[in-house]
């Protein structure tokens, strides 16, 4: 009776190793396919892997379909412009050529890439702003140069913090996989910070995703970095980074870099945003005496 115990156990252990065997090796093979849609490094920051299993009966092999601007595929929707590439059984839409290289905006999302560089809390062009102030809930989702299991996802905020409530990161299939929700570690009075916070995963990862609920919090609240830490305590910095929307202006179509900006250009923007600041605190105010009013 024992013995059998003992195989019907070392069966099930069996069984059990072999799972997790083909789960790590299934994991592996969606890493290596997302590798080689990249074309030996030739596209960056992976916009939509959307799966499309019909489509490898006319691509049997890798396909680079090019720059493609179809919003709507396959019963996929909200796909945004980019370059187009088929490793069955996904299509893997990415943004940039990397051939390209394209200078940094102020306040764009490519602000957030590499480690901190904005040293003191304020309205710095070397942070992420999203286009309005409190128009509605932002995100920002940053790529890294390799996969990595991390322990941790930690985000420097320099100016009106403690808007952070969430953070998912990619699994190498595409599925989104929310890793951690709720109140920011940074204070909303702290000026600036940086909101570390723990994670758990059993797969590794190139892709993050942190929201941030920007009404919730007055004011643009503004990016300089998100690092990976993993459990060899390095950290890792983003290659590439995309935000739902950016205060910076939209780079142009095609593979042409934008040229850079004079300094009476630079400073014209400054002064039409300081005079949209003024404005809305005044009508603020005229809100705030009116209810005052009210209360009387």
């Amino acid at each position: 009776m024992r013995k059998r115990i003992s195989w019907v156990v070392l069966g099930g252990l069996l069984v059990l190793a072999g799972r997790v065997v083909l789960g790590a090796d299934a994991a592996t093979t969606a890493e290596e396919a997302l590798k080689k849609a990249q074309l030996d490094g030739k596209y960056r920051m992976l916009l939509h892997q959307i799966k499309v299993e019909k489509d490898a009966e006319t691509n049997p092999q890798l396909k680079d379909l090019g720059r493609q601007t179809r919003t709507e595929y396959a019963g996929h929707t909200d796909l945004s412009p980019g370059y187009w590439v088929y490793n069955a059984p996904y299509w893997y839409v990415w943004r940039d050529k990397t051939s390209v290289q394209r200078p940094k905006r102020d306040w764009g999302p490519e602000q957030a890439t590499g480690e901190p560089d904005t040293q003191m809390a304020g309205d710095i062009v070397t942070a992420w702003a999203s286009a309005s102030q409190d128009g509605q809930k932002e995100w920002l989702m940053l790529e890294y140069d390799e996969f990595v299991n991390p322990t941790a996802v930690l985000v420097y905020e320099t100016y009106n913090p403690g808007a952070l409530y969430r953070v998912t990161v990619f699994k190498p299939d595409g599925e989104e996989v929310e890793v951690w929700a709720g109140t920011d570690p940074t204070a909303t009075d702290a000026g600036m910070g940086v909101s570390e916070v723990p994670i758990k995963i059993n797969f590794k990862t190139n892709r993050v995703k942190i929201y941030i609920d920007s009404p919730s919090v007055p004011g643009w609240n503004e990016i300089d970095a998100v690092g990976l830490r993993d459990k060899n305590k390095k950290m890792h910095w983003a290659i590439a980074a995309e935000g739902s929307t950016t205060y910076a202006p939209p780079y142009p179509d095609g593979d042409v870099p934008a040229p850079p900006k004079t300094v009476a250009q630079l400073n014209e923007e400054r002064m039409d945003r300081l005079e949209r600041e003024v404005r809305e605190l005044k009508e603020a105010i005229e809100e705030l005496k009116k209810a005052l009013k009210k209360n009387k």
